[in-house]
């Protein structure tokens, strides 16, 4: 037995053993009361064995209704009615057994006997609950790391908080300053003895009076964008920030300092949560054969952690890289262990999709019934370097599969395109370009759905800027920027991927759909919050340098070609763009060039079949070029500009 379980069964066995005493006690003062402290003799001890049997059926009563269970040195109000209703409850019961058994028992000690029940058993509790504040205070005291802690959320979060760091902090001494809270019903009063000090724009005002050495925002049901707000003004106190996660935890009482965390850039961006259609993607997984194409990479593993939540019965993962997937699948056989899925089994799958034939095997051998394809090469700069890798990785790669998905009769072939396909002027965005048209030439042609699904950037994702600026503020700085005027569209990796797995539940063939990316961030912001959330200040502690824009690299990205052409979905964050019509004997004439091109021809020719192919593929490869002829260049490509002089830029930068 484990010390904390013999822990927990000591604390039981003495709480029954004082209850026991208090019930002995009980019926002998309702006895002495009844007769006025002269019990005649016999009165009492007749009745011995009757109440000796009322005790132990009480106790039995006790443990049942769970009285045991319940942490008193958390008690309040709830916890003194469940003593209330149990101790009545327990009462009535054996005073019906001793009706029923013919024990005549005078109604006056009947009476007195619940009265000192209920006063006993609540001296008992509050006592043990004075015993431990005392013992902990003690403890405390000797502790001499001291937090000055201000808490964002005066409510059931915010006070379950303070009792956990009241009760449970063995490292640290807590000293909880005070409350801000946006309700305007409490300000200037107290909770739990802690003053409630304003509201949330208070902030720095507090953080610097009191001397406060960590905040935490503890309010977890208010709205995702009201969060954001709020910790967005905690983090500019420079002082460090942790939230609590979920709602969950609090509906399930499980709100302590071990479940902080600290403040995070995705906490920062102004996102509202994502509504998932549960119901309508479980139906679209549960008990399917799953495949998962780059299964090992920040999209595709995602993908994989998401899918298995809805019980398919077969996650089949491909990748090239065998750790990453070996990592995955011990995670997700963890999550399985835990879950109600029955009969989910992963298979893992070391593969090129350059290899027609090995791809072709793995369909044969598991026949998947729906295919989210996430393996491509995403990096801009190295696919600029190596265009001919790219064009066989993401353009034939990709055709590898969408051959081998008719071939084995998948019912459902996602495709993870990028925002970087619209008006592409890289060749990794044109590839991804020709990927979306293959996907709507299949889906014309076959009985297979083929859908593709365009987002932007993803936080945290490998490539991401997010881990590139966390190792520059480390280091000390600088961080780099490209331009101060970049723009990028972010959204979470768990977020991007169950959108993924709504827009597939909803897909009929053709579309590529357009996840809602919010508002385009400016990477210079970015940067800035994150020194920030580092306790640091940008320009002074950490300088930001301004490095120029790299080769194929856009100031901003575009989600659609025209936003005229989106059709909303049943989801407010999914839209679909109108399916553009494809020539198929066109496209394959053009795919045997570019092959042709990849496997014999130069760089050059690779570019200028992809521009071929991409008609508004618009390189800019050449480099270094001023910021003046890049913007000159965007300017062209959204019709502001159309002198001779900037055609001749853009001729030049192909």
């Amino acid at each position: 037995m484990s010390k904390s379980k013999k822990d927990r069964m000591n604390r039981i066995v003495a709480l029954m053993v004082l209850d026991l005493m208090a019930f002995s006690a009980s019926y002998y003062l309702a006895y002495l009361l009844r007769f006025n402290f002269i019990i005649p003799p016999g009165v009492f001890w007749n009745m011995s064995t009757f109440l000796i049997g009322g005790i132990l059926v009480k106790l039995i009563f006790y443990l049942v209704s769970g009285m045991y269970n319940t942490l008193w040195r958390y008690a309040s109000i709830e916890e003194l009615l469940q003593i209330v209703i149990v101790t009545f409850v327990a009462n009535a019961i054996t005073d019906i057994g001793f009706k029923v058994i013919g024990a005549s028992l005078p109604a006056s000690v009947l009476v007195l006997n619940l009265m000192f029940d209920l006063i006993f058993v609540g001296m008992i509790r509050v006592t043990y609950r004075l015993a431990r504040r005392i013992k902990i205070k003690q403890a405390r005291s000797e502790i001499k790391n001291e937090e000055r802690v201000l808490i964002f959320g005066a409510g059931q979060a915010g006070i379950a908080m303070v009792k956990d760091m009241m009760v449970n902090s063995k490292t640290k001494r807590y000293n909880i300053v005070g409350f801000l809270d946006d309700d305007p019903h409490k300000e200037n009063k107290k909770v739990k003895g802690i003053p409630i000090l304003g509201n949330r724009y208070a902030f720095k005002e507090v953080a610097k009076a009191y001397d406060i050495s960590l905040i935490i925002i503890a309010c977890p049901a208010v709205h995702s964008k009201t969060i954001k707000a709020v910790a967005e003004l905690a983090n500019e106190t420079q002082v460090p920030v942790k939230i609590l996660p979920n709602l969950d935890d609090i509906l399930n009482y499980n709100v302590s300092v071990n479940r902080l965390r600290d403040l995070q850039i995705e906490d920062l961006l102004n996102r509202d949560e994502v509504q998932l259609n549960k119901d309508q993607i479980s139906s679209f997984i549960r008990g399917k054969r799953v495949m998962v194409t780059g299964g090992g990479g920040s999209i595709g593993s995602e993908l994989c952690r998401q899918i298995i939540r809805f019980c398919p019965s077969q996650m089949i993962i491909v990748d090239i890289y065998e750790n990453s997937l070996y990592h995955l699948e011990l995670e997700l056989h963890k999550f399985l262990e835990k879950s109600t899925c029955i009969g989910t089994t992963i298979n893992l799958e070391i593969a090129s999709i350059r290899d027609k034939k090995r791809i072709n095997d793995v369909f044969e051998s598991y026949r998947p019934q729906v295919v989210f394809h996430a393996a491509a090469h995403k990096h801009v700069p190295l696919m600029e370097k190596t265009p001919k890798e790219a064009v066989k990785n993401n353009i034939f790669g990709t055709k590898n599969l969408l051959d081998a998905a008719v071939k084995y009769q998948v019912e459902k072939f996602v495709q993870i395109s990028t925002d970087k396909a619209v008006k592409p002027t890289n060749v990794m965005g044109a590839t991804k370009r020709v990927c979306e048209m293959l996907i709507q030439t299949y889906n014309k042609t076959n009985q297979t759905e083929f859908a593709a699904v365009r987002f932007g950037n993803v936080l945290g994702s490998n490539g991401s800027v997010i881990p590139v600026f966390k190792d520059q503020i480390a280091a000390g700085g600088p961080v780099t920027v490209t331009h101060k005027d970049i723009t990028r569209f972010f959204m979470t990796i768990p977020e991007a991927t169950q959108l993924v797995l709504e827009a597939g539940s909803i897909a009929k063939g053709g579309e590529i759909f357009v996840l809602n990316m919010g508002e385009p961030v400016k990477i210079i912001d970015l940067a800035e919050k994150m020194i920030r959330l580092s306790g640091l200040e940008p320009y002074h502690d950490i300088p930001i340098v301004f490095s120029g824009l790299r080769p194929g690299e856009k100031l901003y990205e575009e989600l659609s070609y025209n936003v005229k052409n989106f059709d909303s979905t049943k989801h407010e964050d999914i839209f679909v763009e109108n399916i553009w019509p494809f020539d198929k004997n066109w496209i394959d004439q053009e795919l045997e060039r570019l092959k042709h091109c990849a496997e014999t021809g130069s760089d050059e020719d690779v570019i200028q079949q992809l521009k071929s192919l991409v008609p508004d593929y618009l390189p800019n490869r050449n480099y270094p070029v001023t910021i003046e002829k890049i913007i000159e260049l965007e300017k062209v490509k959204e019709g502001i500009c159309d002198d001779r002089h900037t055609r001749t830029l853009i001729a030049g930068s192909g």
